[in-house]
């Protein structure tokens, strides 16, 4: 009869607990989010900005047959934007940017204007501190002047420079940028050389 008695209530268990109600599963907690990093080094990601400083262009013309005609451009303002991408390891700071500038100069004597000019160059750099990079550039340079009588002359050549940044914020920097172009053209039997360069404060984020 003990048998039959503890093999009933081993039968009527699962029934037991049906009739008990639905079993209650504990809730899960919320997924944890981890903001990604903006920047995993001080220089490290990409960056825009805007510049202004002065110009100062020397260089000649030639016409076919004809000696050389030197000019030298009034020193002027120039302004304009730049954005790039910089990588980071450890010290070593390197990466590529583009730049437009907008310069907007003539010489009198010869009627010979610069326009704008655009660079695009590679860097590298030593980051100092986490708040000051010093770098170097190199790459190539595109002009866009007038000839005057020889009218609309587009120019190209090297470019190369030097610069600093300061990192007043974690995206937020102030520069300084001195860039050197040896620049070449010719139209209209005319051609032209030009040594084009500039010193330029620099604002930007990192973003």
């Amino acid at each position: 009869m003990r048998r039959v008695s503890t093999l009933t209530a081993l039968l009527l268990l699962p029934t037991s607990a049906a009739f008990a109600g639905p079993v209650e599963v504990p809730t899960p907690p919320p997924p944890v989010y981890v903001e990604p990093e903006r920047c995993a080094q001080p220089f490290e990601c990409f960056y825009v900005g805007i510049e202004y400083g002065h110009s100062m262009i020397t260089g000649f013309e030639q016409e076919e047959g004809d000696p050389e005609e030197a000019f030298d451009l009034d020193n002027g303002s120039v302004f304009g934007a730049f954005a790039g991408y910089n990588f980071q390891n450890g010290n070593l700071v390197y990466g590529g940017e583009v730049r437009f500038l907008h310069l907007d100069l003539e010489d009198p004597a010869t009627g010979f204007t610069m326009d704008s000019v655009i660079d695009a160059r590679a860097r590298l750099g030593f980051a100092a501190s986490d708040n000051i990079l010093l770098y170097g550039a190199l790459g190539y340079s595109f002009g866009d002047g007038d000839g005057g009588l020889g009218g609309p002359v587009d120019m190209s050549g090297v470019n190369y420079g030097v610069g600093a940044e300061y990192n007043l914020t974690e995206t937020f920097f102030l520069g300084l940028d001195y860039t050197g172009r040896q620049l070449e053209g010719s139209t209209a039997g005319f051609d032209y050389e030009a040594d084009v360069n500039t010193l330029t404060v620099r604002a930007g984020l990192r973003f």
